[in-house]
Parts: C-alpha cells; sequence; structure tokens
C-alpha cells in the first residue's frame, strides 16, 4: 500500500510541475504581448503512461513533453508574400511622387488632368516647366509686334535662358532621383545579404538546438522569422520547412532558370548586383553566376520606378528639347540667313538636344538677335520671329502630333496618373495585407484575455495538485507515525 502512495505522490509532483510549466509559459507570453516578432508559445501536456500492477493496469499522471509556437507556416508565407508587394509598391510610389514634385507642377489627380497647374490649355497657372514655355512664346509673340524693340529682344533673351534653365534643372534632379535610386538598391542589397547569412546562422543554431529536445529553440525562430520578414521587404522569398532537419527552413529566390535556394539548412548564400548596362540591371547568385529575378520588395520597386518609370520621363522631356531646338534652328538658320547662326546650340552633337544639354547660342545677344532671315528687310520685319512663335500651336510628329504644350501637359498628366495608379494599387494591397496580419495575430499574437484564463486554469490546477500532495502527506504520516 505504502508503494501505490508512493507512486502517488511522484505522479503528483510531476503534475505539480507540468501545472507550474502552464503558468509560467502564460506569463511569458503576457511578458511578449506588446514584441511583434514574439508568437505565443503553449506548455505541451502529454501522458506518462501507465504500468501493470498488481490491482490492474496504473496511469503515470501527467508531464510537458514539450513546447511549441503558435503559428499558421502557410499564413506567415502569404504575409511574407504580400510583405514584398507592398514594399515594391512602396518604393515605386515614393521615386514616382519625388519625380511628380520635380516636375514643378501642381496636379489634382481627381480633376480634368488639362487643368493641371502650369499644364493648362490656355498656358494659366504658375510655376514649371509649362509656365516658362508658355513665357517664352508670349514674348516671341510681343517682339513679333515690336521688332525694333531692344527691350522685347532682351525679354526674348531673359525667357529664353529661363525654359533652358527649367529644363535643365528637371533633367537634373531626374537623373540625381535615378543615382539615389540605385543608391538605396545598393544599400538594401547590403542589408539581404546580411539578413541571408543570418537566417543561416539562425538555422543552424535552431538545429543545435532541438537535436535533442523539439521546441526548445522558440526564442531562436521568433529571431528567424522576424529576419525573414524583414527580408521579404528587400526581395520576394519563398520559405518552407525542411522535414527531418530540426525546425530548419530553406529560402528560395525565382531565377531564370525555375528557383535557387539562398539559405538550405545553415548554409547561405550572398546576391551580387551589376548595373553597368543602363536599364538593365542583373542580381545574380555570387558563387554560381546564376542569374535571379527580382519580383517584389523594395529593390524591385526602386527599379521599376528608375527603369520603367522616371527614365520614360526623361525620355520625354529630352525629345521635348530636341524638337524645340530642331523647329526654331531649322527657322532662325536656313543656310542662307545673315551670320547663318542657330538660336539654340546645335553643332552635331545629340547631347546638345536634350534637356539636359540645351543651351542658347554663344553668340545670341540683343544686337545679333535676328527678327527676319532677309537681311534687306531687317529693319522692323517680323516674319522670323513671328513663324517661330507660331510654332506654339503647331504639332509635330516628333511628339506624337501633339504641340510643345501639349505634348508636356500629357508627360505630366501621364505621371500623375501613374502616382494616382500605384497609390490605388498600395491601398488595395495594403487592405489585403492589413487582413492577413489581423488573421496572423490572432494565431500567433498574445491575447491577454486568453492568458490570463490559462494562467488561472493551471494555477487552480497546481493548487489542486498541492492540495492532492498534502492529503498524501498526511496519509502517509498517518502510516509511519500512528500505525506503528
Amino acid at each position: 500500500m505504502s508503494s501505490n502512495i508512493m507512486g502517488d505522490l511522484a505522479n503528483a509532483t510531476k503534475a505539480l510541475n507540468a501545472h507550474r510549466f502552464g503558468v509560467t509559459t502564460a506569463g511569458t507570453n503576457i511578458a511578449n504581448v506588446n514584441n511583434p516578432d514574439y508568437a505565443r508559445q503553449r506548455a505541451i501536456l502529454g501522458d506518462r503512461g501507465t504500468i501493470q500492477t498488481i490491482t490492474g493496469p496504473r496511469g503515470l499522471g501527467v508531464e510537458v513533453v514539450g513546447f511549441a509556437q503558435m503559428r499558421d507556416t502557410v499564413l506567415d508565407r502569404e504575409v511574407l508574400r504580400e510583405t514584398s508587394i507592398n514594399s515594391s509598391l512602396q518604393s515605386q510610389y515614393a521615386a514616382l511622387a519625388k519625380a511628380e514634385a520635380n516636375m514643378g507642377q501642381e496636379i489634382n489627380r481627381t480633376g480634368d488632368s488639362a487643368f493641371i497647374n502650369g499644364v493648362s490649355n490656355d498656358g494659366s497657372g504658375a510655376g514649371g516647366l509649362a509656365e516658362v514655355l508658355n513665357d517664352y512664346f508670349n514674348s516671341l509673340h510681343s517682339l513679333s509686334a515690336n521688332p525694333s524693340s531692344d527691350a522685347e529682344k532682351e525679354s526674348l533673351l531673359q525667357k529664353s535662358e529661363m525654359l533652358i534653365q527649367k529644363l535643365n534643372v528637371t533633367s537634373s534632379r531626374f537623373s540625381d532621383l535615378k543615382d539615389d535610386l540605385s543608391s538605396e538598391v545598393e544599400t538594401d542589397l547590403g542589408d539581404a545579404n546580411r539578413l541571408i547569412e543570418e537566417i543561416g546562422r539562425l538555422n543552424a543554431e535552431v538545429a543545435r538546438a532541438e537535436a535533442s529536445n523539439a521546441g526548445q529553440a522558440l526564442d531562436l525562430r521568433d529571431q528567424r522569422q522576424a529576419r525573414l520578414a524583414a527580408l521579404s521587404e528587400f526581395i520576394q522569398i519563398d520559405v518552407s520547412n525542411i522535414k527531418g532537419s530540426g525546425g530548419q527552413v530553406s529560402v528560395s529566390v525565382s531565377t531564370i532558370n525555375g528557383s535557387f535556394k539562398l539559405v538550405e539548412q545553415g548554409r547561405s548564400m550572398q546576391i551580387s548586383f551589376d548595373d553597368s548596362i543602363p536599364g538593365a540591371p542583373k542580381f545574380s547568385i555570387k558563387s554560381s553566376g546564376e542569374q535571379i529575378l527580382i519580383k517584389g520588395g523594395s529593390m524591385h520597386g526602386a527599379l521599376k520606378a528608375r527603369d520603367e518609370g522616371i527614365q520614360d520621363y526623361i525620355g520625354s522631356l529630352d525629345r521635348l528639347a530636341s524638337e524645340l531646338v530642331v523647329q526654331v534652328n531649322g527657322l532662325y538658320n536656313t543656310g542662307t540667313a545673315p551670320g547663318n547662326t542657330n538660336f539654340f546650340t546645335d553643332t552635331g552633337d545629340a547631347a546638345q538636344k536634350t534637356a539636359a544639354g540645351i543651351s542658347l547660342d554663344a553668340t545670341l545677344s540683343t544686337t545679333t538677335l535676328r527678327t527676319t532671315n532677309d537681311g534687306a528687310q531687317e529693319q522692323g520685319d517680323n516674319t522670323l520671329v513671328l513663324a517661330i512663335a507660331e510654332l506654339d500651336n503647331a504639332e509635330f510628329t516628333g511628339l506624337g502630333e501633339r504641340s510643345f504644350s501639349s505634348y508636356y501637359r500629357a508627360t505630366v498628366s501621364d505621371l500623375a496618373q501613374n502616382v494616382a495608379t500605384v497609390e490605388s494599387r498600395l491601398e488595395d494591397e495594403g487592405i489585403v495585407f492589413n487582413l492577413l496580419k489581423e488573421q496572423q495575430d490572432s494565431v500567433s499574437g498574445v491575447s491577454i484575455d486568453e492568458e490570463m484564463t490559462d494562467m488561472m486554469k493551471f494555477q487552480r490546477a497546481f493548487e489542486a495538485t498541492a492540495r492532492h500532495i498534502k492529503a498524501i502527506d498526511e496519509m502517509l504520516d498517518v502510516i509511519i507515525n500512528r500505525l506503528i
């Protein structure tokens, strides 16, 4: 009989310890309620089994068989994927919004794009290239009305310089933005490679910690999941569990040949970036040279905005500047005009016909500026300057059968629409992301109410088991001290 009582005491002691772990785990969860990288834990209680006795099978009670994180691996993968999509859109939106600001135009995206400040149909509005382009042609019209006026000639030269400066500055801002985005990608890649290395290291640490007892590396798993989330902000990754590896994961990226595992168990591979060919950035596995397809994350968004958005707007400005040089010089310098000089510099170098390279001919001044190409009719003849002024309303094949002002208005409107489209997609994806995060939090997040309920449950079980032990103690006291 005493042996049965001693067995009961051993079983009760194990149960007391199990309930203590339950209380401790609930307390740990509560302590991490504001830790975004933490996944709530559970002490897993299991039957210690049974033994055969003279009186029949006898249970050995309960014990803690392990600890587990409350995670949904499918949901975690979905959150990582949406994180990459959102990060890409955020980078695109930030870059395009800066490009929009660089245009120097105030745009009401909810209204008619024809009435963008500074690019309205009548050319009214303040600020930006639209206004100085309008001022340039207005000064030509003013000079055509008074072709002998040195003041009007000086005004035209000033307005021309302002137009050139605006084209130069706007192009420079776009080029600087492209350089900033390239630097941003380089920085992000360095951070991504560091995270890849850390994930491989944590993989190995998880495997070592759980080699003899599963569930002993929950904090390391939290750290690894946080690194995976951070990595997905830079590039889109696919994460899968490696069966029989002691809790390790593999991290894959898309390549031109399929996919490649950046992290597998404790091994990790670094990514290299080659941006030497304009418009054709190349990411590769540093060790093998296999080309990676970056489909999401901030690096994807930055390069998409740089090469598919901002570069297009630089090209639009260059076409505008080139057409302006060709059309104005084509009228100003017919080959037979006095002096055979150009209005805008054009030595045959294509760079001089870009927004960044356009300039006034060095010989141009109030004394050399012509209003006619007929030397005999120079005084008071406005035929040349009037012809140039009337280019304002002409449409050109090089600008898609648009005038200078309508082409620029279309460029600004296109940029505004792209910003609005990316912003709308970002809002939509944000809703999806938030819904997935809410679902993830419902699985992995800590609920104070739930943890308090669990704590009370284990506390009551602990108290009941303690009373059970006390009862056994009293029985042993009777047997040892009173029956002998």
